[in-house]
């Protein structure tokens, strides 16, 4: 028989807190962060990129035990025809229609994920895999995987701090000189909106299974949030390196992701309201109006 993998899966849009939360998570007794899975692919295989333990993707010892263990190393899996696949079917719309017929290269793929994601878990002796792959069209494809049990926390972020954040410019840190690419207020807003009507959407599958999450509230109380997300998960006991407003961050081994994920020790956890004073009014006025419905419905103040 089968291990069942447990999954946690953080969706939302960028900026929204997910580095944070899933270094946090991976700091919990039999957790192991994994950052933006989906990327491992193209981030890791192919452009060998930085891990955020700070050391070359094909050169970490724990990625290249890992790949061993699912494929007999890293030659043993072709990352194009993965990384093909995996655009083919993780667009943003794609979480709303139902697959009507067996797809052969679907098959490959969640077929290589299995093994992946459960080398993951030997190779660490881990019970829960944090990933932050964060568009929910890839948790769809994870949830629709035999053999995974996949608990979402759908995070956000008031969509004028995501907003104000996306326009800053910020070196990767995982390839050097190259910046992350920067979004405008208009296009920040229609992905925020698009990506949490679609992370509503895939948590509707299972909804005992599902939590939704607002930066500003977990950022104020971390800890009962880190309890509440570990007992969804069938754990107990998430006491975490708290001290005030930081907390003490060890290394994690994580794709992809905003650059603080190579933050070590003492790191602040604080709301980042940089925006509320720093950002044009005109893109306040862009963002709030093209996203009133939902800043409703998630209790954001249209005049902040």
């Amino acid at each position: 028989m089968s291990t069942v993998v447990r999954i946690l899966y953080i969706a939302g849009w960028g900026r929204s807190g997910s580095t944070i939360l899933d270094n946090m998570l991976g700091q919990v007794d039999g957790f192991f962060s994994t950052g933006e899975l989906r990327s491992v692919w193209d981030r890791g295989l192919i452009e060998n990129r930085l891990c955020s333990c700070g050391t070359p993707f094909r050169e970490c010892g724990v990625w290249n035990a890992i790949f061993a263990e699912a494929f007999g190393g890293f030659e043993g899996i072709d990352a194009h025809q993965m990384l093909s696949i995996r655009d083919k079917y993780d667009y943003p719309w794609s979480v709303f229609f139902r697959r009507s017929a067996p797809s052969q290269e679907l098959d490959a793929f969640t077929s290589a994920l299995t093994k992946l994601y459960a080398a993951i878990l030997k190779v660490n002796r881990a019970k829960v895999i944090v990933d932050s792959s964060k568009t929910p069209a890839y948790c769809r494809i994870l949830q629709d995987t035999d053999g995974f049990d996949v608990d979402v926390v759908h995070l956000m972020r008031d969509p004028r701090a995501v907003a104000f954040s996306w326009q800053r410019k910020r070196l990767r840190g995982d390839k050097e000189g190259s910046y992350i690419s920067r979004v405008g207020p208009l296009k920040s807003s229609l992905v925020w909106d698009g990506r949490q009507i679609a992370t509503e959407a895939v948590g509707r599958r299972d909804p005992e299974r599902y939590l939704r999450l607002r930066y500003e509230d977990f950022i104020d109380a971390p800890q009962p949030v880190i309890d509440r997300i570990v007992s969804m998960t069938g754990g107990e006991d998430a006491r975490l390196p708290l001290e005030k407003r930081s907390i003490a961050l060890r290394p994690v081994h994580g794709i992809a992701g905003n650059p603080s994920r190579f933050l070590r020790g003492a790191v602040a956890l604080r709301p980042d309201d940089e925006w509320r004073t720093g950002m044009r009014r005109a893109d306040k006025l862009v963002v709030t109006a093209l996203t009133v419905p939902l800043l409703l419905r998630y209790r954001y103040s249209l005049t902040p």
